[in-house]
């Protein structure tokens, strides 16, 4: 149940963290295998951020200018939260992972945050869920970073509508 526990800690912080993000943006890599980017829509308006100009801020704490763009928009709580959400790991077997999004709670968690990702033909679930194993699996370990250049296709598109909606309830 400590894992599952951390699984959904992971999910949503990752969520969480993309609503900082796109709560900002509001205010103001490896092609075709991993995202390069992430795009946050919000109705007709979207902006996209780079997975690498994250990947340089969760590490070095300083942002590219595209991404302090977004950051200087939002509250330096939310900076501290984003942050930690990026740094994020955790020390599970790709084996363990497997067997956890397999739960009926998982799956329930794992179709509720996909909910709040956009992809053509609805596979959100299965990109998700690949992204999870993929990190797993990888030399850096299960982390939000690594989970995010795992996701299977140059862009992770988010709709922060639904997403904000799912973190009221």
């Amino acid at each position: 149940m400590t894992k599952l526990r951390s699984v959904r800690r992971l999910l949503i912080g990752v969520t969480s963290g993309l609503a900082v993000l796109g709560l900002g943006a509001l205010m103001s890599a490896q092609p075709g295998w991993s995202a390069d980017k992430i795009t946050l829509r919000y109705s007709a308006f979207g902006r996209s951020i780079s997975v690498a100009d994250l990947r340089q801020y969760a590490e070095t704490g300083k942002p590219s200018a595209e991404l302090d763009s977004f950051l200087k928009m939002i509250k330096p709580k939310d900076k501290e939260s984003l942050t930690k959400t990026l740094n994020m790991k955790f020390p599970f077997t790709v084996t363990a992972v497997d067997k956890l999004l397999k739960t009926p709670m998982a799956e329930g968690l794992l179709a509720e945050i996909a909910s709040a990702t956009i992809l053509p033909g609805r596979e959100e679930v299965k990109a998700l869920r690949g992204a999870l194993l993929i990190s797993a699996s990888s030399k850096k370990g299960l982390g939000t970073m690594s989970m995010l250049e795992s996701y299977p296709t140059p862009t992770m598109t988010v709709d922060l509508k639904r997403l904000l909606k799912k973190k009221k309830n």
